[in-house]
């Protein structure tokens, strides 16, 4: 046991030695991910803002740089309440990201590796499967597509599905507990929706485990129930902010069918199960398949994909493996969205499917299931199991057909890959490339040159695999092949997709170097091709607009209707075809673009109005479209007058000369103004509205009690009377607070328990 011990903090530290490794690799300032990616565009940013907010001492509840204000913790994917990073408050920015990135991949792995030797699986074989799940299609791919939250949140999957596995099993009352702080620390990372496809993850497998195991059936279901209640009250700190956020940002009430329905699995991308590169890849040829590369890869392997039909071929693994693509194949099946009819059903009647886009990403709990299979296949060969012929003659004939298919592509590479172009070109999600791009019979010649490449290769693969399983019987050495090329496999995927960039792009120095050069209180509008709007913070000045789908929906239907949009079927993409005279209001001095040579370029408006205003006309009209219509007529002025949804109260009255407003000072979520009325007036606040902000009444104020109301329909409105004013207008969510006691009370149960369970694990059986 010693030596056991000993080996087991050997291969810790070597573990940790490669993480380090692995980060320090990059170069100072450098990030994994590719120029233009999400991690780019806005995680960064946010990761710096969070780590500044925190290290001055406060929490940072409202982010005034994107989107003219939205709330910052309430939109989940700040992740400020994840206690992994804390990484960024001792690092530089750069390196915390890689370290934050690999790892979690190694989180991912390891529990994986934990899952599968939990199941019995000989070690080498539940090794394997931790190595290939990190690397696999749909996780490694994001790490190109700079998505971290989801890559930090895809981490906690396994553990929790482990746990919960392991209460069913044996009704210990420590694995369900280590299970809800699992789900919880899920909840925190940041990725809602990966969160909330593992709860269906795990309740579906549950339901599998109640049929198929009557032993299990008091305890499958329940414990799901048990695990995610005590999760939510574990994290009700960052939910309940979300929800509350959620209420009021664009996907208030559900979203359009339309909407939710993209991002779809498209059934044609089942081929990168062994062929990744069949629809191209990321660094190299562009992707030409459905939607985005890393929404719609599913690859873990030829290899892998024999070794998890050679599970159902073992006698000593065919029942549980048969239960775990079972669960794969139900995930699978939710993954394709509309291209079923399932998902109507889901939409309509089923609590959360109607919040959620990009169907796709039910791939990855599939994926965990689909893994577990494989490990099956290959703790049955290496305990040298016998039979193996059925899988052989179906891996042969299907390296065959592959290989088959790939020669005729690549010598008719325009006929075959034009027509296939020309399917997926009649499809609504079309995001990569353009219409022009894949009707060129260049473009066409070399799709299906690749295509063909990479079925060949995945033919070449599958025979090896299935030659080495149909001569293991008279040299088992031969055994070891499809093991060997697994791992092969999933290196050379990573590498293909592997891209680092700079923090700072070109576009955003010219944009901050102008921003330094003239100070101010203002926002800006970015027109670029590298969509590096959420970027804000970093070059020290908010913009009207952003990529978030917490942006307020106030606010959102407001530069909507700006652009001749629908408000009622706005999202967090717009469109911008024009400059409005009424981005004046939302304090928009400077437009940045580049012109079609690549120049940089600067629009100015001098009509920019300042953070508070004093105005004493005023409007009640009843509700969003008559006060859209009002400010789009000529000759609004919303310096001079103010539409607002009821009375306000004390009512303004005319002067020549109403007093002064000024800001004392102001921080992200929070402002001090002083006033000196002589008639009432409203005090217009150029920042958008939400019912979570709040004024408070300062000592020395002549009033003691002030109401913000909607001005504008997207700006805050405070009437005040005549006199001395001086007042705290703050962003200061309720249910925040309310989340700090019922987090705070759960983890003190938790801990109770947590001191009465002492941690278990069932030992594996074989081990």
């Amino acid at each position: 046991m010693r030596g056991f011990v000993h080996t087991r903090r050997m291969f810790v530290a070597l573990g940790v030695a490669c993480l380090l490794a692995a980060t320090l690799a990059i170069p100072a300032g450098w990030v994994l991910g590719s120029p233009g990616s999400d991690l780019l565009n806005q995680f960064v940013a946010w990761r710096q803002f969070a780590a500044d907010s925190l290290r001055s001492g406060h929490i940072p509840l409202w982010n005034p740089y994107t989107f003219s204000g939205e709330p910052f913790l309430g939109g989940f994917q700040s992740a400020v309440l994840y206690p992994p990073n804390l990484l960024f408050l001792i690092l530089p920015l750069a390196r915390a990201i890689n370290l934050s990135i690999v790892g979690h991949l190694a989180w991912l792995g390891l529990g994986m590796g934990r899952w599968a030797r939990s199941r019995g699986f000989h070690p080498l074989a539940a090794a394997l499967v931790g190595f290939a799940v990190p690397l696999s299609g749909p996780v490694f791919p994001h790490v190109y597509a700079g998505h971290l939250p989801n890559l930090c949140t895809m981490a906690w999957a396994p553990w929790i599905l482990l746990c919960l596995e392991e209460w069913h099993r044996g009704g210990r009352g420590a694995a369900l507990l280590w299970a809800c702080a699992a789900a919880c620390m899920q909840l925190l990372a940041g990725h809602v929706q990966y969160a909330f496809y593992t709860a269906v993850a795990a309740g579906l497998a549950a339901l599998v485990r109640a049929v198929a195991n009557p032993a299990e059936r008091r305890r499958a279901v329940p414990g799901v129930l048990v695990c995610y209640l005590a999760a939510a009250a574990l994290g009700a700190v960052q939910l309940l902010p979300g929800l509350a956020a959620t209420g009021e940002s664009v996907r208030q009430g559900g979203l359009d069918f339309r909407f939710i329905s993209s991002f779809s699995f498209p059934p044609e991308n089942l081929l990168t199960l062994f062929a990744p590169g069949f629809f191209g890849d990321l660094p190299g040829f562009s992707y030409w398949g459905s939607c985005y590369f890393w929404e719609m890869s599913v690859f873990v392997g030829a290899s892998g994909a024999v070794l998890a039909a050679l599970s159902l071929e073992d006698r000593g693994h065919r029942r549980g493996a048969g239960l775990d693509l079972v669960v794969a194949g139900l995930l699978f099946t939710l993954a394709l969205g509309y291209h079923t009819p399932l998902f109507r059903v889901l939409f309509d009647h089923a609590p959360g499917f109607d919040r959620f886009r990009g169907l796709s990403k039910f791939t990855f709990p599939a994926l965990l299931y689909f893994s577990l299979a494989i490990g099956a296949g290959a703790d049955a060969l290496i305990r040298n199991r016998p039979g193996r012929r059925l899988v052989a003659a179906f891996a042969i004939g299907a390296a065959a057909a592959a290989i088959l298919a790939g020669l005729c592509l690549r010598h008719w590479p325009e006929h075959l890959a034009g027509a296939m172009l020309r399917g997926i070109e009649r499809s609504w999600e079309i995001h990569n490339l353009s219409a022009t791009v894949l009707s060129d019979p260049a473009f066409q010649r070399g799709a299906g040159i690749r295509a063909g490449r990479a079925l060949v290769v995945a033919g070449m693969i599958l025979f090896a695999a299935g030659a080495s399983l149909a001569w293991s019987r008279r040299s088992p050495r031969l055994r070891w092949v499809p093991l060997l090329l697994l791992p092969i496999e999933m290196v050379c995927f990573a590498r293909a997709n592997l891209a680092t960039a700079p923090v700072a792009a070109g576009f955003l120095d010219k944009v901050a170097e102008f921003i330094a050069a003239t100070p101010g209180d203002y926002r800006m509008l970015w027109l670029n091709p590298t969509d590096t709007s959420d970027a804000g913070y970093l070059i020290g000045a908010p913009t009207i607009w952003g990529n978030d789908p917490f942006v307020l929906r106030r606010y959102a239907e407001f530069i909507a209707y700006t652009q001749g949009e629908d408000p009622d079927r706005v999202t967090q993409y717009v469109e911008f075809r024009k400059l409005s005279p009424l981005y004046a209001m939302l304090r928009c001095r400077f437009v940045f673009g580049m012109d079609p040579a690549g120049r940089f370029t600067v629009l100015e408006s001098s009509a920019a109005m300042h953070r508070v205003q004093l105005v004493q006309e005023y409007r009640v009209l009843p509700g969003r479209d008559p006060i859209l219509a009002a400010m789009a007529r000529t000759g609004f002025d919303p310096r001079r007058t103010v539409l607002l949804e009821s009375e306000p109260e004390p009512r303004p009255a005319a002067s020549p000369d109403p007093g002064t407003a000024r800001v004392l000072s102001a921080s992200a979520g929070s402002m001090t103004v002083e006033a000196d009325l002589k008639v009432p007036a409203v005090l217009l606040v150029t920042d958008p509205y939400s019912r979570d902000w709040h004024a408070r009444s300062l000592p020395g104020s002549s009033q003691s009690a002030y109401r913000i109301l909607p001005a504008d329909h997207c700006l805050q409105a405070v009437p005040m009377g005549a006199g001395h004013h001086l007042l705290r207008i703050e962003y200061s969510p309720v249910s925040f607070k309310i989340g700090i006691a019922v987090s705070a009370a759960a983890w003190l149960a938790w801990a109770a328990a947590a001191t009465s369970w002492r941690p278990s694990w069932r030992r594996p059986s074989g081990a």
